[in-house]
């Protein structure tokens, strides 16, 4: 039944590149957006590329896993790679048998996320012009904002929304519709939280706090949120309640500062969960700040059932460390791995992640970096460097002009030349044999 207000859409595109895995992903800005939208009574319907279908891949034992890989024919920008290219998601006719369910709309958003996986956000609206016509729709999201002329140029979108897209879809619901705005949100701390149940996984990906305070080089959260806004710890709680309470166990924290004063954020949310005696596992795969670890806060840590715990060093240079944000120290990073190991946490849990590539960064700091982790016990996890327009690393290694797919973090050691290709794949085989010898002498299970 059609809602007065009106029938909107979103949509959650297909990943295209050359390797992707899910690291519990949820289209957390989308889902905030239909709960917004839901409150203002528009009827929501939502298509996603990226759920689990019958036939797909099998989630590990934690909810993570791989996607179902179509192998498709690499654009010309990016040919030169001697990788197989995909698309990720579901297969089209499994897309086009969703959209087929969902009542006609007055409007359709579509979520992007890495700007060079642009080809899935073009695919998606073309499928949903071929199913519906010229309905209107509008694309927001990390591509639309990072490479907004870009988007205008090739998505197919009738508008390309920069930043924050909570008010302006709703705006663009009320012009569309002639309808109402809705609720008046002063600032991010009052969004609605996600509405999960659009999306049923075998996991939650939560953000207890929307931008990041920091300003690494090779960084555009910023740019995504300027604004940097913890929500009230309360809110947090219920919506882990709430999602524990359909069955989820697993939850994966995508916060960009989930440490940050952590005595009046983390802290009262881990001791909510915990006195509602729920059997949950937390995972973080964005990486935690090293400064913000403390004995107390690993040991409630441990107690509230984190088993996944990246920390990020990115690089043991300490001039580097500095002029790339100063968010970490190598002392820094040794102690909050020394408090997380006293907490309990061994091998298989604990991770540091190190950005290999950055422009003018040798690679033997890469390895010495790897070596350093792996002799404090602990996994090494290679972040190769994605040259993100707008930063000040991403604009140093690409000019501007440059195709987006060239953003692309497996593309990018191949513009450096053969032998730099070849040193980064020793480098990533020393930190995976690194890795397996270490979780081999842990023995026993993750939690």
């Amino acid at each position: 039944m059609k809602s007065s207000h009106g029938q909107i859409l979103l949509v959650n595109p297909w990943i295209y590149d050359f390797a992707a895995y899910n690291l519990w992903i949820e289209p957390l800005g989308l889902l905030t957006i239909a709960a917004a939208l839901r409150g203002a009574g528009y009827a929501v319907s939502i298509a996603d590329c990226l759920a689990p279908h019958a036939g797909g891949p099998r989630p590990g034992p934690h909810g993570a896993g791989k996607f179902l890989k179509t192998v498709v024919p690499k654009p010309d920008p990016v040919a030169f790679v001697p990788r197989r290219y995909g698309r990720y998601g579901l297969p089209f006719e499994a897309f086009d048998h969703s959209l087929a369910h969902c009542p006609p709309p007055d409007l359709v958003l579509v979520a992007s996320g890495m700007t060079y996986w642009y080809p899935g956000v073009v695919e998606a609206i073309r499928r949903v012009r071929d199913h519906f016509g010229q309905v209107p729709v509008a694309l927001g999201g990390v591509y639309a904002t990072l490479c907004a002329a870009h988007a205008r140029e090739h998505a197919g979108a009738d508008w390309v929304i920069e930043g924050p897209g909570l008010v302006p879809a709703l705006e663009l619901a009320a012009q569309v519709t002639a309808g109402d705005v809705g609720p008046i949100y002063e600032g991010a701390a009052s969004w609605p939280a996600p509405a999960h149940d659009l999306l049923p996984r075998p996991y939650t990906s939560l953000l207890t706090a929307w931008g990041c305070p920091y300003r690494c080089t090779y960084c555009a959260s910023h740019r995504l949120q300027p604004a940097f806004v913890q929500r009230p710890p309360g809110d947090v709680v219920r919506e882990v309640v709430e999602c524990a309470q359909r069955g989820v166990r697993d939850f994966a924290f995508y916060d960009d500062a989930l440490l940050l004063n952590a005595e009046g954020h983390l802290v009262p949310i881990l001791e909510g969960v915990l006195s509602r005696g729920l059997a949950v596992r937390f995972h973080t795969p964005n990486g935690l700040y090293a400064r913000g670890v403390t004995p107390d806060l690993a040991r409630l840590m441990r107690r509230a059932g984190f088993a996944t715990v990246y920390l990020s060093l990115e690089t043991v240079n300490p001039d580097r460390q500095a002029v790339t944000g100063g968010k970490v120290n190598t002392g820094l990073f040794a102690r909050a791995m020394a408090d997380l190991q006293a907490a309990g946490f061994g091998p298989r849990e604990l991770g540091a992640y190190i950005l290999a590539g950055l422009p003018g960064q040798p690679l033997d700091e890469v390895e010495e970096t790897v070596r350093f982790v792996h002799g404090l016990g602990i996994q090494a996890k290679l972040a190769l460097f994605s040259p993100i327009p707008g930063t000040p690393e991403g604009d140093r290694a690409l000019p501007p002009e440059a195709d987006p797919l060239l953003h692309n973090n497996t593309v990018y050691p191949y513009l450096m030349g053969e032998e730099h290709v070849r040193q980064v794949q020793r480098i990533k085989l020393l930190a995976k044999e690194g890795n397996a010898a270490l979780t081999s002498r842990a023995g026993g299970s993750e939690r």
